[in-house]
């Protein structure tokens, strides 16, 4: 016993570890819980220990579920159950929750349920997946209730139809939405049943495709009120063909059908009469059961045409022995809606006539047989004839064996092959054992192209079908081929019942291929027409009528594609008096091609006549006959070319007539060199005509010394497209002479920048090469003479130099002897020299300075007159402020307030500039008015070279300057003398006021200049003075 518990528990281990479900066992005596590895791995909660209750299931319930499940399985176990399972969320250990399938099973003793096992099945893809569908249907379901449609689904395994609401009411049912499919057909109108049940079998049938598509009438379950519905549908089978799923979509037609009725009523009685002309018809109420007949119909019932005759003495010429065949008939019609039946009538003179019956029961909208309305054929004769029939079918027969026709019949429902001569036999490629097989068995490949489908048709319809040009495939000649045909199917009759079908046919594979072969190539053609990116068009027949004008040749013509099918002479009236018609014309009488290039056309467009140019082409067509039955008209519009070429030769003949003007020789060539123009002034020159000179031919006019460099720089400016120029000589034709000419040749280029065309000019400069000449000579003489000038002034810069070299050492050092040597005596002896003595040694300190200052001013003035600038950016805005800290002790001194703009930078040399700024800025402040404060501002202007003062000398022209001025307060001076105050040792105040060398202003004119610039000052006395500085930009 305990082997057989152990090996349970080892049973029940395996399963829990071969199941990917979380099998929990619970130990409801003792509320423990003992969870499998799913757990863990679905849930990623650690296994808990074996004594654990149930929390470490119903706590991870979600919220909204536990009430329900707690109450759903204490339920089950309180009660007795065996079982218990839901759905619902349990929480993993990440806070999510998985959707999961809870099933268990309870284990009882002695009536006492002491174990409950069960597993947790993950079903969360499934649940995403269910809601996902939900959603789907859902839309679904709003598309539908848009279009008024109901859904329905058919199980033929369980026999259980499902459907919606819509579909519901449409069988008038208050609540049922399940039924059997029997209780559905029920409810349809008995009319109708044996119809709907075929047509279900038939879409049941995989064979046949399983679609579903009819209309039918339903008689209301609860409400009793009758409606036509139309149900469409589609079957789904399995590999094996077996049908599991049947449905679709449905809606209410009983509005349609309504309307309808009151046309097929009159349909109806007129095809029956048409069917019974010559014939007697009858009509009658049923309601009333009176009779309207023809007269006919009592001639043919009783032997005399009588009327007021009722319908029961109609009746009672019945054949006794024919009255069970009457019977049968009506019981039929009162199913089926139509009467037929063949009966013989005695007539009044005891003569036997056999009668055929035709009728139709017509029905109001409640489905109700109102009226009974048909035909009577007297077919004495043909009952009489019918043995001839036997006897002529035979003949028949033989025929059909005999006959270059294929021919074949078919026999009964089953369409067996009962018989088919040699003929058919080749068209279907087989011999004559297939004989007595039904045709799908005789011939397998034609199962699913539809043949035996209009067989069965026709056969139950007993009306003939005709195929034309009908593709097959059949298996012939040891393979499947294809193959077109044009066939009858037609029904072969007993009295009024189909027995055989006769199938005649045709093969014309060779016609179809060769017209499908004929109408790809027109299509072909038509998708040239319509695709080409030229306009062309059809003109069919002698009245040219417009066909397949494309796009293009639709707006050439202005007025849209009503043009099409009407002749060209009447959609374009304004061709009238235009060459074009007659061409056309022309071209369709001789089959000879027209083509033109640049023709003018005048066409109204949008109600505008307008003149168009085109190059065109009318191509004539032709049939297998050679006739000419259409032209292709194929035209490019070039209107913009022709007038953008005639604007061209306008402006060129304005050009050339330019040129013919020009006193000078002229000439244009192309982009190679090649001349292609002339002005008469070349010809009177030369001698020679175009013909003679064209293209390279002038060359024959230039000086053989010239020609190699005149050509060389020809074609290099050709190559490089930069403007030629060169002087060379031509012989003039009047007296053999070469007279020098200067030749300029511009290229003209279009908005590509592409080089067209050049034009070029030959201007006599014979005698200004005679002055040249001359002037060489001069130019000679004056240069020798500037080089001995040049020679001269370096020497005098070389002896400046010197000077500057003694003035810096020879001279200062005596000077500094002599400051030295006063200095001594001022500071030893000045006691004993007495006041006169030391007022003679301060006498001659001040001069030694003086003479000190003197030599350093024209050291600094020699340096500037001589040094060769090494210009680079230089800031004067830094400059100012480098001066200003030398000055620093004169600004503090005498209290000066300097007001400096931003100063821009240019190119020059900063120590020199620095000289520049210091002097105007020491002079500012030297020469201040007494008991004055010094107030000097600098600022700028830039300005063009055209809004300098006239009288300004500039060392070096530039297209901009600056304009920096030096403004102070100051003494100010008589601006008569404003040119003097800039030479050297020129001062306009005594020694004793104002120290200075009067060299300062001379150094500041000498680094204005050198930096090509001019400096003037303005002034009047004791009004401050202001100094302008000109520097190029």
């Amino acid at each position: 016993m305990n082997t057989d518990s152990g090996t349970a528990n080892e049973l029940f281990e395996l399963l829990t570890k071969a199941t990917r479900d979380a099998v929990w066992n619970w130990n409801l005596e003792a509320d423990t819980v003992w969870w499998s590895e799913g757990y863990l791995t679905l849930f990623g909660h650690e296994i808990p220990p074996a004594e654990t209750g149930p929390e470490s299931w119903y706590d991870y319930v979600h919220p909204d579920d536990k009430d329900r499940i707690l109450n759903g399985v204490h339920h089950v176990i309180a009660n007795g159950g065996t079982n218990w399972s839901d759905e619902y969320r349990f929480r993993r250990t990440d806070g999510s929750y998985a959707h999961i399938f809870d099933r268990g099973y309870i284990i009882h003793r002695n009536g006492k349920a002491i174990r409950m096992v069960g597993s947790m099945q993950d079903i969360t893809e499934r649940v995403a997946l269910q809601k996902a569908r939900d959603e789907s249907q859902e839309r679904l379901r709003m598309a539908l209730d848009s279009a008024q449609l109901g859904t329905w689904d058919f199980d033929p395994v369980q026999n259980l139809i499902t459907w919606d609401d819509r579909c519901r009411t449409l069988f008038g049912l208050a609540q049922t939405n399940s039924l059997t499919y029997e209780q559905a057909i029920s409810y349809i109108h008995p009319n109708d049943k044996v119809r709907v049940m075929e047509t279900v079998k038939q879409a049941l049938n995989p064979a046949l495709g399983g679609r579903y598509d009819t209309s039918f009438r339903t008689i209301g379950a609860d409400d009793g009120k009758l409606r036509w519905v139309r149900f469409i549908g589609q079957a789904y089978f399995t590999e094996t063909g077996k049908a599991y799923r049947f449905s679709g979509i449905a809606h209410d037609s009983t509005t349609e059908i309504v309307e309808r009725e009151k046309t097929v009523l009159f349909e109806q009685q007129a095809r029956l009469a048409l069917e019974g002309s010559g014939s007697g018809s009858f009509s009658i109420n049923l309601e009333t059961d009176e009779i309207v007949y023809s007269p006919s119909l009592a001639r043919i019932l009783t032997g005399q045409e009588k009327i007021g005759i009722t319908r029961d003495v109609f009746i009672n010429h019945l054949h006794p022995q024919d009255r069970p065949i009457r019977d049968h008939a009506y019981r039929v019609a009162l199913r089926t809606g139509n009467l037929s039946y063949e009966a013989r009538f005695v007539w009044v003179n005891q003569e036997v006539h056999w009668v055929k019956v035709l009728g139709q029961y017509l029905y109001n909208a409640a489905g109700k047989p109102v009226t009974f309305s048909g035909i009577i054929i007297d077919i004495t004769q043909q009952k009489e004839k019918d043995h001839s029939l036997v006897i002529a079918e035979e003949r028949f027969r033989n025929m059909i064996a005999q006959a270059p026709v294929a021919i074949g019949i078919l026999s009964g429902e089953n369409l067996v092959v009962e018989t088919a001569n040699q003929s058919i036999l080749d068209l279907w490629g087989k011999e004559a054992d297939i004989i007595g097989l039904p045709l799908v068995e005789a011939l397998p490949e034609i199962k699913g192209q539809g043949f035996i489908e209009l067989l069965q048709n026709v056969y139950k319809t007993g009306i003939s079908y005709y195929g034309f040009e009908t593709l097959a495939r059949l298996h012939r000649n040891g393979k499947l081929e294809d193959a077109y045909f044009n066939y009858v199917y037609a029904p072969v009759r007993e009295g009024e019942r189909t027995t055989d079908l006769m199938v005649l046919a045709t093969e014309v594979t060779t016609q179809v291929k060769a017209k499908l072969a004929l109408a790809d190539s027109e299509q072909r053609f038509r998708n040239l027409i319509e695709e080409a990116p030229a306009a062309m068009s059809l003109f069919i027949g002698p009245d040219m009528v417009i066909e397949l004008p494309n796009e293009a040749m639709i707006r050439f013509w202005g007025k849209g594609d009503t043009v099409i099918g009407k002749p060209l002479r009447l959609a374009l009236p304004e061709l009238e008096g235009q060459p074009f018609l007659n061409i056309l014309d022309e071209v369709y009488k001789t089959g000879i091609e027209y083509t033109s290039q640049e023709a003018k056309a005048d066409l109204v467009v949008d109600g505008e006549l307008r003149t168009f140019y085109f190059n065109f082409t009318y191509k004539p067509l032709h049939n297998a006959a050679g006739d000419v039955y259409a032209i292709l008209d194929v035209a490019i519009d070039v209107t913009e070319q022709v007038l953008a070429r005639r604007k061209v030769e306008a402006s060129e003949l304005r050009f050339r007539t330019l040129l013919e003007t020009i006193p000078h020789m002229t000439w244009t060539n192309t982009p190679v060199g090649e001349v292609t123009f002339y002005n008469q002034q070349w010809y009177t020159y030369t001698g020679l005509d175009f013909q003679q000179t064209k293209d390279w031919g002038w060359q024959a006019m230039v000086h053989p010394d010239d020609l190699p460099f005149t050509l060389e720089t020809y074609l290099k400016a050709l190559e490089t497209g930069t403007i030629f120029v060169v002087e060379n000589r031509y012989r003039r034709a009047s007296d053999g002479m070469y007279r020098w000419h200067l030749n300029r040749a511009l290229p003209i280029r279009d908005e590509t920048g592409t080089i067209t065309l050049w034009v070029g000019t030959a201007t006599d400069i014979h005698e200004q090469k005679g002055i040249e000449a001359a002037l060489e000579s001069q130019v000679l003489t004056r240069t020798q003479e500037l080089k001995n000038t040049n020679q001269d002034l370096l020497r005098s810069n070389e002896n400046l130099m010197r000077f500057a070299y003694v003035a810096s050492h020879d001279l200062q050092e005596p000077l500094r002897k002599i400051q030295s040597f006063g200095s001594l005596l001022q500071s030893q002896y000045a006691e004993g020299l007495g006041d006169n003595g030391v007022d003679l040694i301060n006498r001659m300190q001040s001069s030694a300075g003086r003479m000190s200052e003197l030599i350093k001013d024209l050291l600094a003035y020699s340096r500037i007159s001589t040094r060769q600038q090494a210009f680079n950016p230089v800031s004067l805005t830094e400059i100012v402020t480098k001066v200003l800290e030398t000055l620093e002790l004169q600004i503090y001194q005498s209290h000066a307030r300097i007001e400096v703009d931003d100063l821009p930078t240019i190119n020059g040399d900063g120590s020199q500039l620095g000289q520049l700024f210091q002097n105007l800025l020491s002079n500012a402040i030297k020469f201040n008015q007494a008991d004055s404060i010094p107030h000097i501002r600098i600022n700028y202007d830039r300005l063009s070279a055209s809004e300098l003062p006239q009288h300004l000398r500039i060392a070096r022209p530039s297209a901009h300057y600056y304009l920096i001025r030096v403004i102070d307060n100051g003494i100010g001076f008589d601006e008569k003398y404003a040119d003097r105050i800039f030479e050297v040792f020129q001062r306009l105040h005594g020694k004793s006021a104002y120290s200075g060398t009067g060299v300062g202003l001379a150094i500041c004119q000498k680094v204005v200049e050198n930096h090509g610039g001019a400096i003037t000052a303005h002034s009047q006395p004791g009004q401050g003075s202001t100094f302008k500085v000109y520097l190029p930009a």
